[in-house]
Formats: structure tokens, sequence, C-alpha cells
């Protein structure tokens, strides 16, 4: 079950700045928010919007005295801006799929609609919000932000008016696909899944999968060495599903064709 929260700042800048402000917390280990701030990397009040955006989404950790260090999930997207910018787009896709409730519901949206009038999408994106959460909404604002985030990391494209999905074959697009309603339930196709994720990373290992993910569903037929298509498992917590992927994705060693 998604968790809409009405308090995640999204900063209202592209992608350029998100990535230098990385870099400069990376090689600047435990900066404080006042340099970041005089270097002209965040904007808004207090910690700044930029710092508690990456501190909610887990690329940042703030001490007390308001001193920055990278995470661990965070050194990762650091060194791969450092040798391959396809590779770090992935890894914030990801990320932004992951922890953000309004990220993943527009791609989800324009996954599943197809190509669509971007005023029909904040309509539809703030329609489902509004059922997870009758208080919660996508203000003009924040929607563009996000829309320029899809943009940027070649996830969506949009032409005029119109937004569609641009890479198909995203590991989000992959779960979302492996999860179907079968009987009033949500069901994970195992075998979908993992044959969809290897069509981008050739080296994950079913085994972390399955095992990532075995407290967040049911068996319904359990998969097997000989039969991998009998792996269907009833989704307990969405959610959940979604993270542990997620997670083991981004513990495997990249070989993105």
């Amino acid at each position: 079950m998604l968790t809409i929260q009405r308090s995640i700042p999204i900063p209202r800048i592209g992608l350029s700045k998100l990535i230098n402000y990385i870099l400069f917390v990376g090689e600047n280990p435990g900066v404080n928010c006042s340099t970041v701030r005089s270097n002209g990397l965040d904007i808004g009040k207090g910690r700044g919007d930029i710092t508690r955006f990456f501190e909610r989404i887990g690329i940042i950790t703030v001490d007390d005295e308001c001193n920055i260090e990278l995470t661990e999930m965070g050194r990762v997207l650091f060194n791969a801006l450092n040798t391959d910018l396809y590779l770090a787009k992935i890894l914030m896709h990801l990320l932004l799929y992951s922890e953000l409730p309004h990220y993943r519901l527009l791609i989800d949206t324009v996954s599943k609609e197809g190509s669509m009038d971007i005023k029909e999408l904040r309509d539809k994106v703030n329609q489902r919000m509004r059922e997870l959460s009758p208080t919660a909404w996508l203000n003009d604002v924040a929607f563009k932000a996000l829309i320029g985030l899809a943009v940027d990391l070649d996830v969506i494209e949009v032409v005029g008016d119109r937004v569609s999905m641009k890479h198909v074959a995203s590991v989000s697009e992959c779960i979302r696909r492996s999860i179907v309603i079968l009987g009033g339930q949500r069901i994970l196709r195992f075998d979908d899944l993992s044959n969809c994720l290897r069509q981008v990373f050739r080296n994950l290992d079913n085994a972390s999968l399955i095992n990532g993910i075995s407290d967040c569903v049911e068996p319904v037929m359990a998969p097997n060495p000989v039969n991998a298509r009998s792996a269907y498992l009833k989704v307990i917590d969405e959610d959940c599903v979604v993270k542990r992927i997620i997670n083991t994705v981004l513990k495997t060693p990249f070989s993105p064709d």
C-alpha cells in the first residue's frame, strides 16, 4: 500500500542541480548545510529543499549540526556520476520510483495509459492520490518538477502537450507489468519479472530476487528449478515488493545493455 505524505519537499529545479549537489557532498563529506547553500546548491529555508528531499529518499544523512554525508546508496550514485551517467540516471530513477510515491504514481499512470495529454495526466495522478489519501494532491509546481525530472532521466518524453513513456523496458515497468489482478487478488508473475529484468541486468540472481521479497508475498504456486513459470506469488504489500525488488537490483553488478 502506497503511503502519500504531503510534507515531502519536491525541489523546483532540474536534474543538473541535483547532480551538482551530490557531487559536491561526495567530494566534501561532512560539509555543512550553510556551505552547500553558500555555493548555490540548495534552495528554500532551513535545511533547504534539496537537502530535505535527498534525506527523505535516502541519499544523504544530516546530523543535528546540519553536517551532510552521503549514505551507502548516495556513494553508489556518486561513483556512477563520475563514471557512467547512463547508469547514474537508472539509479536515480529507481530511487525516486521506490521512495517517492508521487513519482511512482506519475510513471505508472503514463505507463498504463500510454500517450496522453499532460493536463489529463495531472488530473489522473491527483485522482489516484485522493483515492489513497483524501487530503493529498500535487500542485502545479510540484507536478512540473516531477515531469522535468522524469524527462531529464530519460524515462518519459513530452512532445507538445503529449506525454509518453520513453524506456518501456525500465525496471519500474518490469515490476508494473509483472503484477496482475487475478480473482480480485494482486499476483506477481515471478518468471515475467525475472525475464524482463534480465534484459537490462544480465547478472541478476533469481535466488536473491525471490528471497528479497519473501516476506512481502505468499506463494500461490511456488517457483522451482524445473519450471520457473510456476512462480505465481500473492502480493501482501505492493510497496514492500517494489522496494525490495529495487534494492536487489541496486545491489546487482551492473551490465546494462
